[in-house]
């Protein structure tokens, strides 16, 4: 039998560009955090599931009550959720 003609989806590939490609995260993140006041506590979470996260980690009070996280990303044109 021939093989199908077209696109072939390789998995391993998507999977190893997925949890090693920056993509700008990093940077983004790191923006984010220069915008924040210096006693907001926020620190830079980095880790790997099927593929690499970058996050902000601040207080939940000060995120419910201020809205730091929100503030410093819309402060830098962006905005959680529409990068």
């Amino acid at each position: 039998m021939a093989r199908k003609q077209g696109f072939r989806r390789n998995a391993k590939t998507i999977g190893e560009i997925l949890k090693t490609v920056d993509g700008g995260k990093r940077e983004a993140a790191a923006r984010i955090m220069a915008a924040m006041p210096a006693d907001s506590g926020a620190e830079l979470d980095i880790y790997t599931t099927d593929r690499e996260v970058v996050g902000i980690v601040v207080r939940a009070d000060k995120q419910a009550k201020d809205g730091i996280a929100t503030k410093a990303a819309s402060s830098v044109g962006m905005s959680p959720g529409n990068p």
